[in-house]
């Protein structure tokens, strides 16, 4: 078919053009794959058809732009120059073509899409081919105007139109998330690195600081040649610093939270909050939040005129900071200080995408002027309390953005050195108040215990003590006077004797940041104070492994090494009755005596330690001020007779209490202060320390790969921030996923919040028991009118059986007793043990009228059916009606919450079928002959009530469940 420009050429036919094609194609025979070189010069092998296509469009394009035939004396000496690009016509398209490896500097979506390309219409009848229907061969500079006016950016609706009726929103996300991919594995890594840079818009801030660590060279330290402390040289003989850290600034990161349209609703949470008299569930029921609410924001004098958080938007962090040895065997470390947003949801808050990084400390020694390197830290948030001007995305609008820090959080040593304290060792070790500790000669330390040691020759005489619930605490002003007093002294000698009298070193910087004050804003961590401390110092004191104390003293309180390892071997035993999502597994339990206390601290305190306050303190979520002022009592009791029974008043059994033990003492006031104990948890902290010690694998010099690596992350994250489609490439975590369900799940409608998994069985014939039990709840919960036979011959013949079943809203996942194989690594964790509730009639023995009561109990789950009632009008069913059934053997007299009772049982009891909602949750349990020589199981429950571990991320396949 002759093209309208080969119509007006009269030297030129088609005719010729196709015999000097041929002439060309005889000369060159194709290869196996039937392609050959193409004469135009591009270089490109094309299929025999494709290549004369290609040779005739080349051609009209040179004819359309005025080009000079009669230079042509056949198809055989057409060339391609790319100084003639500029004879081709506007339409014309050389990447159409020919088209090169996008630049992998350029975004994606600027890659060039031709248009559509149709297959050809079927011919007519009589096989000719009209100038309509001539395959989309001769596409004119009329046709691309057609095309751009519908589908150009400027026509956004028609385009959205055409999205929403081809391609689903699940599609169009992993459409980008592999434009996304593919676009990254262009780019090498050093570019790639260039880019993430440049995108985040963060530049990390270096400074120079001491080879030893002994402080940064930033403010009054700024001008050093020679560090002030060792006198070690600043640079080296070229010039070069001879150690350095880096900072990294977060109003970038701040700014790029609101460009994420998603995550401004998360940091709404602060702001929609709703507090509750008389509740302590949350940071911003606690006093603290609620001061500093009421008070105006002054920046060094000058008061700004706008209260603390009076912002929808104004962001409140914690300060985190905690030292990491970066390899196991050695001395070298690194201190990590980062900042945990305290606006978003308490489920979000240990989600290490969520961390803002601060700076990473060198090593490989303990820095001994903390102050230095928080300097631009400081400057930062000053700049934040008097406003930045942010944009949001969610509203369209400009606004004042203000970041307060308003906790720090860490263990004793890392606070010592932030609060700047004298802490462990010191004659007033406490930070939370100024009770003073007892020397002891033989360690030359100090210790604090609650009452002096009695007189050997005068047992009976009475000693000092303290007041449990009186002790004198620090406070802003008493500590801000002493400073003054500090650094009026008028010689070194009197500075040094008022620091040791009042066990402080100094001003720190952070009292520069205005929502920061010591001491009130530095609350203990329980995690390293009770579960990483106490727990072991008890353990070594039952077992007489104690450094100092051999002995049991007056007291009996020792444990044989035979008994100990018996109580370690039925712990292990124990586990495999116990779902792997309540704990992981313990092995070797003579190595490992802490872990295992810890999770008989927190699953079995109901049956060991009944009278123990921490464990309560460990795992409620919500609370009261009431409780805790009731748990205040409580641990004071506890530190009480701890002293009683293990200190025992004795000079040489002073070493037992130490300054973790105090600490105790302080934990209800702060929780009233600061918040519940899960908010200045240290799980994110160890959890970010986990990453870094993961990165540093350069032994030379660890500290520069830590601070690479943490740069990239902020960057990464900034970087997903700012361009949302990003943060679902990344997958951080399987919250972002569009699909809350995997493939091998299912929901029903009329079961919203039960998600069954496989394995799944459609063709399942219920057993004559089995179809009875199901026969009669349903005739009790769907229609009594109709009698039990009735009921039996109304069932469907089949239904589906499930083998497994999760809970909705991060409920548990719960496998059915059949479907685990013990033998496996898999099935090795038993979860079919459940709590249910059901209704029970009081009368049902006494003949009386039904009065049905709510009862709680314990039973292993058989199996989960799923079955469809067909319509029948005389059982009241208009429609398919589905009924999600579980078949569950009792736990005979396993009754009552386990989470706040001792539930016990010997033997199970009759098998029932409940509606799968019923279900509560999963329990453990675990063998024990304390009260019955015959043994007995008693449950262990984590009730609704308690904070559900939320440290990974959501739909979490843990070990052995699946």
């Amino acid at each position: 078919m002759d093209s309208d420009y080969s119509k007006s050429d009269p030297d030129y036919s088609s005719d010729e053009e196709y015999s000097g094609y041929h002439t060309y194609l005889a000369a060159n025979l194709p290869d196996n794959d039937g392609k050959i070189l193409c004469p135009c010069g591009c270089n490109q092998c094309r299929a025999v058809r494709t290549t004369y296509e290609h040779l005739q469009k080349l051609r009209k394009a040179r004819l359309a732009a005025g080009s000079n035939s009669n230079d042509e004396e056949g198809m055989l000496d057409v060339e391609m120059h790319e100084n003639k690009e500029s004879d081709l016509p506007m339409h014309y398209d050389k990447e159409e073509d020919d088209v090169p490896p996008p630049d992998a500097a350029d975004d994606w979506q600027e890659v060039p899409t031709p248009p559509p390309s149709p297959p050809p219409l079927d011919l007519d009848a009589d096989g000719d081919v009209s100038e309509e229907e001539d395959g989309y061969r001769n596409v004119t500079a009329d046709d691309y105007r057609e095309y751009d006016r519908w589908f150009a950016e400027d026509r956004e609706e028609e385009l959205g139109e055409f999205l929403c009726e081809t391609i689903t929103e699940e599609e169009l996300d992993s459409i980008k998330m592999m434009a996304i991919r593919q676009f990254v594995y262009l780019l090498t890594l050093q570019r790639l690195g260039t880019q993430i840079a440049s995108l985040s818009g963060i530049k990390a801030e270096t400074y120079d600081c001491c080879v030893n660590v002994c402080h940064a060279f930033t403010g009054k330290f700024a001008e050093e040649a020679r560090c002030s402390t060792c006198g070690e040289h600043r640079f080296d003989e070229i010039g070069r610093s001879r150690q350095n850290f880096q900072y990294i600034p977060t109003i970038a990161r701040f700014l790029a939270m609101f460009n994420n349209p998603a995550f401004i609703e998360k940091l709404e949470y602060r702001h929609n909050y709703v507090q509750r008299e008389g509740r302590i569930d949350d940071f911003f029921d606690s006093e603290l939040y609620k001061n500093l609410c009421r008070k105006n924001i002054v920046v060094d004098g000058e008061d700004m005129g706008v209260k603390y958080f009076s912002g929808k938007y104004d962001i409140t962090t914690a300060v985190l900071t905690d030292g990491v040895q970066i390899f196991k065997q050695e001395t070298h470390s690194c201190w990590p200080v980062m900042l945990q947003i305290l606006n978003l949801p308490p489920c979000e808050w240990s989600q290490v995408r969520n961390v803002i990084p601060l700076c990473v400390i060198p090593g490989p020694n303990q820095p001994k002027d903390f102050n230095s390197f928080l300097e631009p830290f400081v400057l930062e948030c000053l700049t934040f309390a008097r406003g930045v001007k942010a944009y949001n995305s969610r509203t369209g609008r400009n606004f004042i953005l203000q970041h307060h820090p308003v906790l720090v959080g860490g263990d004793m040593q890392a606070i010592k050195h932030l609060e700047e304290m004298k802490g462990v060792g010191a004659k007033v070790p406490c930070r939370g108040c100024e009770s003073v500790a007892i020397y002891h000669l033989a360690k030359r330390t100090y210790y604090i215990p609650l009452a002096a040691p009695l007189s050997p020759d005068n047992p009976a005489r009475t000693t000092d003590a303290y007041d449990l619930l009186g002790l004198p605490n620090r406070t802003e002003k008493k500590m801000k006077r002493q400073l003054q007093r500090m650094q009026n002294a008028s010689t070194p000698s009197e500075f040094e004797d008022l620091a040791k009298h009042y066990s402080m070193c100094g001003p720190t910087i952070l009292d520069r940041v205005p929502s920061l004050q010591r001491p009130t804003l530095y609350p203990h961590e329980f995690l390293h104070l009770f579960l990483l401390n106490h727990i072991p110092d008890l353990i070594t004191l039952w077992i007489g492994k104690h450094s100092t104390v051999k002995t049991a003293g007056c007291e009996d309180y020792l444990i044989s090494t035979a008994d100990w390892e018996a109580i370690g071997r039925e712990t292990e035993a124990a586990t495999k009755h116990i779902p792997s999502f309540f704990y992981s597994k313990i092995t070797k339990y003579s190595k490992r005596v802490a872990p295992l206390l810890r999770r008989i601290l927190v699953f079995l305190g109901t049956l060991y330690w009944p009278y123990c306050p921490s464990r309560a303190a460990t795992k409620e979520f919500e609370n009261t001020t009431k409780r805790i002022k009731q748990l205040r009592t409580e641990i004071a009791g506890y530190v009480e007779r701890y002293e009683e029974y293990y200190y025992q008043y004795n000079y040489n059994r002073i070493c037992v209490c130490k300054l973790t033990v105090h600490a105790l003492l302080h934990v209800a006031e702060e929780v009233i202060r600061c918040g519940p104990i899960w908010v200045t948890w240290s799980y994110l902290t160890e959890r970010y320390c986990r990453e870094i010690i993961a990165c540093a694998r350069q032994r030379a010099v660890p500290s520069a790969t830590v601070m690479k690596y943490v740069l990239q992350m902020a960057q990464l994250t900034s970087v997903s921030m700012r361009f949302h489609e990003v943060r679902k490439a990344l997958l951080f975590g399987g919250s972002d996923v569009p699909v809350d369900t995997s493939a091998m799940e299912r929901v029903y409608a009329d079961y919203p919040n039960t998600i069954l998994r496989f394995p799944r069985l459609p063709g399942f014939r219920m057993q004559p028991n089995m179809r009875k039990r199901a026969a009669a709840f349903l005739r009790t919960n769907v229609n009594l009118r109709q009698d039990f036979d009735a009921w039996m011959e109304y069932l469907p013949e089949h239904c589906e059986r499930w083998g497994k079943v999760r809970l909705g809203e991060g409920g548990d996942c719960i496998r059915y007793a059949c479907a685990r194989n013990p033998s496996s690594a898999q099935g090795n964790r038993d979860n079919s043990f459940v709590k249910f509730e059901y209704e029970q009639d009081r009368n049902r023995y006494n003949g009386r009228d039904a009065d049905m009561v709510k009862k709680i109990g314990c039973g292993r789950l058989d199996c989960i059916l799923a079955l469809t009632l067909p319509p029948n009008p005389d059982f009241g069913v208009a429609s398919p009606q589905l009924h999600v059934l579980a078949q569950i053997t009792v736990a005979k007299d396993a009754e009552g919450d386990a989470s706040v009772e001792l539930v016990s049982y010997t033997k199970f009891g009759k098998t029932i079928i409940l509606d799968v909602t019923s279900i509560k949750c999963a329990v453990g349990r675990i063998e024990t002959k304390a009260k019955n020589r015959r043994g007995e199981w008693v449950i262990i429950d984590r009730d609704d009530s308690l904070c559900r571990t939320a440290f990974t991320q959501d739909e979490q396949d843990y070990e052995g469940d699946d």
